[in-house]
Formats: C-alpha cells, structure tokens, sequence
C-alpha cells in the first residue's frame, strides 16, 4: 500500500477559518458554520474551528468538532467580532477599527501555530476577508492547499480598490473557491477578475424546520389570524422599514388580522420601533429579538407568511431555505441571490426592492388566496429537500475537499 492509498483511507483533517462561530449552544452568530461543521463530522471528517473569542483564548470539543478560541484584543473590550457583524460593527463604531490589525494579527498568529501542530490536510476560509487572506499566507509556510469561500458580505461590502487587490490575491492564491449563490460569485469575479467558483449553497435541516409547533407560539391569536414572518439582523439594507411601510397599507379589515413579527437583533431595532410607531402600526408588530435557535422552527410553523424584503445586496439568505423546509410561503424582493433561491410564481413571489406599495400588493395577494400560498410552499419544501438539505451540502464539500487534497498530493505539498 503506497503513502497516497494511506493517506486516502485517513479521515480528512480539515480546518474552518471564521470570523464567527456560536459561543454556546443558543448563540445563533455564525449557526451555520456549525450545522456545516456537524454534517461534515458525521460524514467521517476531523474537523476543526479557528475562530475569535469573547474572552480568554481557549480549546474545546463537542460533537465532534474541536473549537479553538482566540483572544485579539483587550478582553473586555473586544468588540469586532459578533454582534451585527464585522462590517456593520464598523459603520456603526468606527473607533473599533482600532482592533482591526489585532485582530488580523492575531488571527493569522494562531492560524500559523495550529497549521504546524495539528497538520491539516486542508484549510477552508469562510469570507475572504480577513480570513482568506490568513489562509492563504500560512498556505506559503505550511503548504496547505486553502479553499476559500465567500458568503456575500465579503462580495458586496468591501469595494475600496486596495480590497479589491487583496480579493484578487486571495482567489488566485486558493486552490479553489466557493460562492453561496451566482449573485455573489459574479459580484467577485467583477471586482477580482477571477474565474472557476463552485457554487455551494449553506444549508438547512429539513427535518427539523419541518416539525415545528405552530399552536405554541399563536397564544391569543384566533385561527383566522396572520402572522407575518421576518427573520434577520436588524441592520440597513434588510428593508424593514419598507415592510413597515407595506404593513401600515395593508386595508383595515385586513391589518386587524395580521401581525408582523420581526425575530432578530441589530443597531436599527430602536429606530425600526419609532418607525412602527410613527406609521400607526406599532401595535400589530411585535419584535421579538433575539430567540434561541432550537425555538426557531416553532416560530416558521406559527407563521402565515416569510418576508424577505432586502433593499440592499444579499448573497443567499439562509433563512429563505430555513422558510421553505418549515412549509411557509415566501414573499421576497427580487434582488441579488434572492432571485436564485426564490423562483417567482413557483417556490414564492418576488416583488420588486424599495416598493412598500408592491409589497403590501404581495402581501394582500397571498393571504387572500389561501391556494396560492399552499401550493408556493409546497414548491418550495421540495426544493429546500433536494437542494438545500445539510446532508446534499455537506456531501457536495466533502467531494471538493477530496479533489483539492488529491490534487496537491499528485502536485507534492
């Protein structure tokens, strides 16, 4: 048996590069690197986590997976990291970018000292920025193939031109690399010149988005009642304030009914909150914040209807698949990936971004045609099980680990 042949039989080693990853069992930041990670270990692989810490540097395991934690900063002033997001945390605090070159420090710091103890047989980068950027200069000292992948943010939010440069270094460096949708793949091959992406969606559990409970959560609510459904960072170019917008035009026989949930956290819920009040709507919605992960599918079950109304960039949006696996219907604006993951008249409706009057249209239409909203979600639960189920998205990278892996044994790393 000749060293190739061993070296097939052992478990891939693999290391996820991120700049978020849950810190407990409910925190959400990053969830679906976890669900990824999971999948993946399932499947036989040795899977690792390089990601930032809340405080202290340190290592544990769970499930499989081997979770090391690094410190970039002051440990009660890190700030960088989690919350809305690296990128928003910055518009909103400028002052953080003081921890920027700590953080990439530090990050590439551990990176290089984790790649020479454990000896991965492959890193995978999760944003290129700054994560690809470690990756592939550790590639240079440790010669381990880097397979990079961008989430959207990374492809929409960073445009300045020395970031683009970094970009192009970065995707020509990687043995290869990956987009969540079409939308975010063009968007960096237009600023890096770069060609070859494979496009690999993140995922959802069927299974348990399928099951949820829809009477627990509706207390108070009479069965003829509507739930609105928006789940996402409160954040500029989630476009809530044009589903306030909709929801204040919606007829009064038809607003009386309906409640507008919004589940999730960011700098703009204060603002968001006035905004319902100015509108005359304050009273049919209801923000939730932030709610644990495992109660997620109870709240897509109680729901009549998911909105989507992005008036900004997106890459994939996870929690359209995470509708579709739950059974509800999905109205959503058709712009950037939306559009790849919602297919107009068959798994949901589009309408057009930054039109409160074409979405409260959307609205109206589809909680007046209990028909039509049956058989969108229908349409859209087979899709979510043939396409977007964890068990396809975490085969589809095991498949590419295994060919970069061969590829730079043939090539002698």
């Amino acid at each position: 048996m000749n060293v190739n042949e061993i070296q097939r039989q052992t478990p891939l080693k693999i290391l996820f590069l991120t700049s978020s990853y849950p810190r407990t069992p409910d925190d959400t930041a990053g969830i679906f690197l976890r669900h990824l990670a999971e999948h993946l270990a399932k499947r036989g692989l040795n899977i690792h986590v390089l990601a930032p810490s809340d405080g202290a540097s340190k290592t544990s395991t769970a499930g499989g997976i081997t979770v090391h934690r690094f410190r970039y900063f002051l440990k009660r002033a890190q700030r960088l990291a989690y919350g809305s997001g690296i990128l928003h945390n910055l518009r909103q605090n400028p002052s953080l970018w003081i921890e920027v070159p700590f953080f990439v420090g530090s990050m590439s710091y551990f990176l290089m000292r984790l790649a020479r103890k454990e000896k991965f047989d492959l890193i995978h980068a999760h944003w290129l920025l700054p994560q690809g950027l470690a990756a592939v200069y550790t590639e240079r000292w440790h010669r381990v193939p880097v397979l990079t992948t961008a989430h959207g943010s990374d492809a929409f939010g960073v445009k300045a031109f020395p970031f683009q440069i970094l970009k192009r270094n970065i995707l020509h460096r990687s043995a290869a690399w990956t987009a969540n949708s079409h939308a975010t793949a063009e968007a960096l091959r237009a600023d890096t010149e770069t060609t070859g992406p494979r496009i690999i969606p993140m995922g959802v559990n069927v299974e348990r988005f399928g099951n949820g409970n829809r009477n627990r959560l509706r207390t108070g609510l009479k069965d003829d009642d509507f739930v609105l459904l928006f789940v996402g960072r409160l954040v500029e170019g989630k476009g809530i304030d044009y589903l306030l917008q909709a929801l204040a035009l919606l007829p009064w026989t038809l607003l009386n009914r309906t409640t507008l949930w919004v589940v999730g956290e960011g700098q703009d819920l204060s603002r968001l909150t006035s905004f319902a009040d100015d509108l005359g709507v304050a009273h049919r919605v209801r923000f939730w914040g932030q709610i644990e992960n495992d109660a997620l599918p109870d709240v897509y079950a109680a729901a009549d209807l998911f909105i989507a109304p992005a008036s900004g960039a997106e890459g994939q949006a996870v929690v359209l698949a995470e509708a579709f696996a739950a059974r509800l219907c999905v109205l959503a604006t058709r712009i950037g990936g939306i559009q790849e993951v919602v297919a107009d008249g068959v798994t949901g409706m589009l309408v057009q971004p930054q039109d409160s009057q074409a979405l409260a249209g959307g609205i109206e239409k589809l909680l007046t045609d209990s028909e039509l909203r049956q058989k969108l979600a229908s349409n859209g639960f087979l899709r979510a099980r043939t396409y977007f189920a964890w068990e396809t998205v975490a085969a589809r990278f095991e498949d590419l680990y295994q060919g970069i892996v061969e590829k730079a044994s043939q090539e002698g790393r």
